[in-house]
Parts: C-alpha cells; structure tokens; sequence
C-alpha cells in the first residue's frame, strides 16, 4: 500500500481519490477552498446563481489578459467539489471524434473513442433532466426545431439538434463530486481509515529530490513525504504549481484551449418567477468550419430586483485551434485565452452569432424578448452583427467567455515535445511518480462541457497510477 498525495479536491481529484483509494491505497486529498458545510444552502441548490453568489465557492486568483488594458477576472470552482459545486450542471461527453483524434494526431495510443466510452460509462455520476425546461430555454428549442433542428436529448451523444441537457441533478438538487465520490469512502470504516481530507490547506509545490516527487510543500512552509503525487489543481494551476517546483518542460503552462464564447443578454417583455434550473436545454449545430461545432445555450431569466427580468442565450464555438498559455504573476495566475486567433476559430464564431441572431428573432417578433444586448454598456446584437468578421473577433476577445472550460496546460503525448508535457499514462516527462490527472492533460478539447471528460481523464490515469503503485 502507497501513501498518496492528491492536490486539488474538484471533479478531478474526487475521482482520482476514489479509484485510488477503492484500490487499496492511502490518500491525503489536499484543497485549498472550505469544506462540503461551506455554504452548504448554495451547494445544494439547483440553481448555479445561487452558488456563484457565494464567493467562498470561487477561485479569484485568476485573470484572463486579452481584455486590452484591464484584465478581467476568470471564475472557477473552489471548495471541495469544485466546479461541480458551481457550474450550470451540463453533463455531455464531447464527441467520439475528439477522442479518436488525440489518439490519431497526437499519439495518444489507447484514448480513442472505444477505449474511453467504457470509462465515461464507469463514472456512474447521477444525471437526470429538468422536470421543467423554462419558459426562454423552451423558446429557443421551439425556434431552432421550426428553423429544421432534430430533437434530441443532449448527453453522451454529440450529433447536431435542439433539446433538453442531461444535468448532475438528484431529486432536484445538485450533485456535485465530492458528495458523489468522496463522502461514500468516508462514511464506511474500511475506506475511511485509507482517505484523509484537508480542507483550507494550500499546496506551495512539489517536493523533487533528483527528479522523483518525494512529497509536498505546503503553504505554511512545512514538507510532507508521500510514495507519489498526483496533481489534480485544474489547468490553471497544475502547471504552476508544477512551474514552481522546478519543472520546466516546454509544454507546461503552454497549449492552453477554451470553448469561446458571448452571452447575449435577453431582455424578457413579461417577468415570471420559476424554481427551476436556469440551463436545462441545449442547441448544437455544424458551421462551415466543422461538425457540431456551435453551442446555443439559453440561460433561463432571473430578475434584476427592479421589476425587470433578463435570460442569456450564450454563443459558443466547441472545436478550435487557437491556444493560448498561463503564468504566475504575483502569485496569481495570468491566462492569456488567445481566443478566436486563427481565421477558423474566427469565422465558426461569427457563424454562432448569426445563428443566435436568427433563432432569437422569432422570439422578438412574438413579443416574448424586448431586446438582446452583448455587453453591459447596451450594445445590441444587431449592431454586432454589422460589423465584419475581424471586429466580431475583436469585440469577443474583449467579453469574458462564459463557458471556462479551460485545458490543456500539461497536454498529453507519445513523447515530450512543445505539445506534450505528460505521457498517455499522466506521468510529467522526465518525472518518477508524479502524475497530473485533470483537465491540463487534455491534447485537444472536446466538443461540450468538460466536467465528464475531466472525470473520465483523471479514472483512468488513477486507474494506472493504483496499478503501477501496486
């Protein structure tokens, strides 16, 4: 039996710390947030406003760069759990060609599509879908069918069309990864004497003694020795976390992908109160760039307190190219996202806007929406819409994107590389018993929401991690 460290208590180290520990080892689960009683009342809400108004719950110490003079802050989970405690809920696995081309252009032998269905299938995360789908979310749907959208139901499969998402819901509440895959280990006694948790306890580095990971280095300056570590911090901070502990591969910090994306924000004609979830419906269509390549997600209305009541309908491009990286400054993280920077990326997110513009028109003619806008400042959507392809590109780069699905940082390969920081197996090159199991290994990004595929990467790397550990 191996003592272990895992670093980071969101979906990925949830996972990692219950394959492994089920496997017989020891683990200590490191997290820098509070713990599952902090803000307990959000947590449990079905609502991801109710949990982003909780700041205990947010990781500030992030800021994206490409906003021009001012940098603007990039919101991700914190806590136990994290962002499963936050998030809007979608549970989608990407499509069966983003696997096989990790597999196929970056050497990634054994995560194709077949190899990785059955790990997404082990997950058994419980998902189930709005009982209600939302006044908003039911418009868009009926407008995207009328304009010749299939219906479907979103989830596992990827293919183009307009219906409601599978969501980590049980009962109505959210589900989110600690509680999912954490909690049962500590309420049965023969697990719970293999898994300890430290909560509001920050890691400063990794331990190296001549390239092997000998233990931690924590944020009150003490050292603590573990058999391995396995980095689950996100891919923000994975790689400078890594940065700080002497490892300086090409690839750390580099090859950074994120879904972009605009909001456009809906001026409802009529407020009406619901208890329901505010994501509950999706819409995927193709560009000319690509298949199923454009997210339309309506974001049910809330009311501002002064009578008025506003939804979102969120424009985003899930297959790019672009890749931007990450660095430390001042001990906060500096993302530069690079969105939109190559024509491709570009011309599918033009084609997002257009399309949102076109399934939000009906909507104005009925007399359900008063006017859509895409900023705070009251630029509306058809002013957007005039301008060429390259302003479009400008004006996006500069809003925060509102899907933060960032990845990529410590990307997997056959080999190092200026691409690859870490093996197939999760292993950081040039590394013994040092792993990274999160969003920061992807190659390429999936085609949805990234929750489940940074589950699925992290069982199967601690899958392998408790094999080789054995």
């Amino acid at each position: 039996m191996s003592r272990i460290a895992v670093v980071g208590a969101g979906p990925a180290g949830c996972v990692a710390t219950q394959r492994l520990v089920t496997a017989g080892h020891s683990v200590v689960l490191f997290e820098q947030g509070v713990g599952l009683d902090g803000c307990a009342a959000a947590r449990s809400s079905a609502s991801f406003s109710d949990a982003l108004r909780e700041t205990q719950l947010l990781d500030h110490s992030s800021f994206v760069t490409d906003a021009g003079d001012h940098a603007l802050p990039y919101l991700r989970g914190r806590g136990v759990g994290g962002s499963s405690a936050v998030n809007a809920m979608a549970q989608t696995w990407g499509c069966p060609d983003d696997y096989n081309q990790w597999e196929r252009a970056y050497g990634c032998t054994g995560w194709g599509w077949s190899s990785v269905r059955q790990e997404f299938q082990n997950l058994h995360m419980g998902s189930s879908r709005a009982v209600e789908a939302g006044r908003f979310s039911r418009a868009v749907v009926e407008a995207a069918l009328r304009m010749g959208a299939s219906e479907v139901q979103h989830g596992a499969g990827c293919g183009d069309g307009a219906g409601t998402v599978a969501l980590s819901l049980v009962d109505g509440k959210r589900l989110d990864t600690f509680s999912a895959f954490v909690l049962p280990l500590l309420r049965d006694a023969n697990t719970a004497a293999l898994l300890e948790v430290r909560t509001e306890c920050s890691v400063e580095a990794v331990l190296m003694e001549g390239g092997v990971a000998k233990g931690l280095v924590l944020g009150d300056g003490s050292e603590e020795q573990f058999d391995a570590v396995v980095m689950c911090a996100g891919a923000v901070w994975t790689p400078l976390l890594l940065l700080r502990s002497g490892l300086f591969g090409p690839a750390i910090g580099r090859n950074l992908q994120d879904h972009p994306s605009l909001s456009i924000i809906v001026q409802m004609a009529q407020s009406v109160e619901e208890t329901i979830p505010e994501v509950t419906s999706l819409v995927i269509a193709s560009s000319a760039m690509g298949e199923s390549n454009i997210h339309l997600l309506p974001v049910n209305a809330t009311s501002n307190g002064n009578g008025m009541q506003f939804a979102q309908l969120v424009a985003a491009v899930t297959q790019v190219s672009s890749r931007g990286s990450v660095k430390e400054v001042d001990q906060k993280a500096e993302l530069s996202l690079r969105s939109l920077t190559t024509d491709a990326d570009a011309e599918a997110m033009r084609a997002a806007i257009i399309l949102a513009s076109d399934v939000l028109a009906p909507l104005k003619e009925s007399g359900l929406v008063v006017e859509c806008y895409v900023d705070n400042a009251g630029t509306r959507l058809h002013e957007l819409l005039a301008h060429d392809q390259a302003s479009m590109a400008r004006f996006v780069q500069r809003q925060l994107g509102a899907y933060s699905h960032v990845s990529g940082t410590c990307a997997m390969g056959a080999s190092e590389s200026d691409h690859a920081a870490v093996s197939t197996s999760g292993a950081v090159f040039n590394t013994q018993r040092l792993w990274v199991a999160d969003a920061s290994v992807f190659p390429d990004i999936p085609r949805g929401a990234t929750q489940l595929p940074t589950m699925m990467v992290a069982s199967r790397i601690a899958r392998g991690v408790a094999q080789q550990l054995s």
